[in-house]
């Protein structure tokens, strides 16, 4: 009964309807794989962090001066554009800004929210911190003169400041009320990767300070100045202690000697010529029968000499 049941045609359509099914789910599983993976692909986001992006503030630049902030700012821009978010991460082709509008505010302190201006569509932005705090003065000018001082570390070990120069002797600086009161003069600042060891001549940028050194808030103009500095050898004046040494002729009763010069010049930090009073030299009398003159080099402990031979005339007095 059973083979009589598979050889009806009912079988046939069964197994007919089953295989049909199976590949009708077949072929919708791949379909939605495929929709899913193409929609995978148009949906991806990227982003990009962009530090150090200027934050443009609006305010009465006639009438106020603005300081005490933060002139930065970071930038976190999330796009499923690939080409837009490159566009905006290049500085050269970046369409946006961050700016804080305090057009309508009036002196004291605020707190300005910042906004991300002026980015295409598709493209969106965070912006890292979301305000600054700011302060807003009354805007006003004042002349000062220009000054220059060598801080001791940028000036190499045994050497010291003989002269500086500035280009300029005064200049015009801007700020808030406020801040003017408190400037003491304007500082020709040498860069402080410089240590002198030699003269120096070169444009340096200008700053207006505190009597005790405080970099105020302030605009200068000119804001740079040419900075000329000359400095010397830290030296010293020291006398020559001349030894003797040596068997004297037997045909002499004695040798005098005398220095082309009694004193000698030495050159290191003030620590070690603060710890010199003289240089040693030393001149061998034996086999001398006779006036000669004599060649003598000069020692002395973690310092220069100049010069560092000196001459020894010798005198000799016969039986």
């Amino acid at each position: 009964m059973i083979k009589k049941f598979f050889n009806q045609p009912i079988f046939y359509i069964i197994v007919s309807v089953f295989f049909a099914l199976v590949l009708f789910f077949l072929a919708k599983s791949t379909a939605y794989n495929a929709s899913g993976t193409q929609l995978s692909r148009v949906t991806e986001t990227y982003s990009h962090t962009i530090e150090s992006v200027p934050i443009d503030i609006k305010y009465d630049t006639e009438k106020y001066f603005i300081s005490g902030y933060s002139y930065e700012a970071e930038v976190y821009l999330t796009s499923t554009n690939r080409i837009k978010l490159d566009s905006e991460i290049n500085e050269d082709t970046r369409r946006f800004k961050v700016v804080a509008d305090l057009s309508n505010v009036k002196a004291g302190t605020a707190n300005a929210k910042l906004k991300v201006v002026g980015l295409p569509r598709d493209v969106n932005a965070t912006v890292n911190p979301k305000s600054v705090a700011i302060t807003i003065g009354k805007k006003a000018k004042k002349t000062f003169k220009v000054k220059s001082t060598i801080p001791p570390e940028q000036v190499a070990d045994g050497y010291k400041i003989e002269n500086i120069e500035t280009g300029i002797s005064e200049v015009t600086v801007t700020s808030n009320e406020s801040t003017l009161q408190q400037i003491d003069h304007v500082e020709a600042v040498l860069a402080s990767d410089k240590v002198l060891s030699s003269d120096y001549s070169g444009t340096v940028n200008l700053q207006a300070v505190s009597s005790d050194g405080t970099i105020l808030p302030s605009i200068v103009d000119p804001a740079k100045t040419q900075l000329k500095v000359s400095v010397k050898k830290l030296t010293k004046e020291v006398p020559i202690n001349l030894s003797v040494t040596g068997v004297l002729s037997d045909n002499l009763i004695n040798i005098g000697y005398k220095l082309s010069q009694e004193t000698v010049t030495v050159s290191g930090t003030q620590e070690e010529l603060d710890a010199i009073d003289s240089v040693k030299g030393t001149v061998d009398i034996t086999g001398v029968s006779k006036d000669v003159s004599k060649t003598v080099s000069l020692s002395a402990s973690n310092v220069t000499i100049i010069p560092q031979t000196v001459t020894v005339k010798l005198t000799a007095t016969k039986k």
